[in-house]
């Protein structure tokens, strides 16, 4: 579409949907109120004021949409990063504690041979 007037911005593809659906639901209720056939009690102040509240519900609706689709694409990038994270702190603490077995069992070896008399320390 055209850029806004005012803005200077392009509509979003669910903005002009929006306002696509908006102008199709305000010309059925012109066309409803505008057949001859049918006597409606409604008066045209109140039909106008109808609508205005129509179109601003419809607005307010499909601003939440927007927020709640930000908001579910935010906590999945959250929930990527971290999973992400657990993993590294997973594999992280995993081979800490291989490393620290290792050094034990070195201790552990290094002792036992020089307490049994080889001179594996030079002492």
């Amino acid at each position: 579409g055209k850029p806004n007037k005012k803005t200077g911005h392009v509509q979003t593809y669910e903005r002009h949907d929006m306002v696509r659906h908006e102008k199709k639901l305000m010309e059925s209720l012109s066309r409803a109120t505008k057949d001859k056939n049918v006597e409606s009690g409604v008066k045209p102040e109140d039909l106008e004021k109808t609508k205005n509240a129509i179109a601003k519900m419809n607005r307010l609706l499909n601003e939440i949409r927007e927020k709640q689709v930000n908001e579910r694409h935010r906590l999945s990038i959250h929930k990527a990063v971290n999973e992400h994270s657990h993993s590294r702190m997973v594999v992280g603490s995993l081979l800490e504690t291989v490393f620290y077995i290792a050094v034990s069992g070195f201790q552990v070896y290094t002792i036992r041979k020089w307490f049994s008399g080889n001179s594996l320390l030079g002492y």
